[in-house]
């Protein structure tokens, strides 16, 4: 769903719900699944780690604001964006400009799955974003978008270790070792809950 405007985005941040603001156009944004957080924030402190070993500038930003198109007419948020230039952040408060890098996890819902499948990817193409991925966690799979190099996709699995040179050079990430993180993070939560709920037995 979304609002005809045209807004701007001081209008969007005036705003209480989780939104982004395309073309002028306000977008909610609709709450996935705990499970999408888990492959996330994992996925994001993999990138992170890989960052912090490289000389030059390098940053990675998880829900972050992007000016995408240095307007007041548009503000997307990715889920993770690799930026390479310092001087797009200075402000400190927006991405200005394109990243190198964005990657978007699919939701369960229709519209916004359409948005990042179709609108986004026309978005981030013509802003100059070098690289874009979508990843679609029910079906275990990911599309990723070398603007550079080719206009079709290519496809992986979450069996495959897929190459991530425009993040950092001579880097990979293996989404095997991916669901692992995500699968022992589950595996403790169940831990946890368990033992509190044998706490709570014996304190009866």
């Amino acid at each position: 769903m979304y609002e005809i405007g045209p807004y701007t985005i001081e209008d969007n941040q005036k705003r209480e719900d989780r939104t982004e603001l395309i073309d002028g156009y306000i977008y909610k944004m609709k709450a996935n699944l705990p499970i999408y957080g888990v492959y996330l924030r994992n996925l994001y402190g993999m990138i992170t780690q890989a960052l912090n070993g490289t000389e030059e500038y390098a940053r990675a930003f998880m829900y972050v604001g992007v000016r995408l198109d240095k307007d007041e007419k548009t503000c997307i948020v990715p889920d993770i964006c690799v930026v390479r230039d310092e001087q797009q952040v200075a402000g400190g408060k927006f991405v200005e400009g394109a990243p190198d890098v964005t990657i978007e996890f699919l939701g369960s819902d229709l519209e916004d799955r359409k948005r990042d499948l179709f609108l986004k990817l026309t978005k981030y193409r013509d802003a100059g974003v070098k690289e874009y991925w979508i990843i679609d966690v029910e079906h275990k799979a990911l599309m990723v978008y070398d603007f550079s190099d080719v206009t079709l996709p290519r496809h992986y699995s979450f069996d495959d270790e897929v190459p991530a040179e425009s993040i950092v050079p001579g880097f990979s990430i293996d989404f095997k070792e991916l669901e692992e993180k995500v699968k022992k993070f589950y595996e403790m939560a169940e831990f946890t809950r368990k033992m509190k709920e044998k706490k709570a037995q014996q304190e009866k």
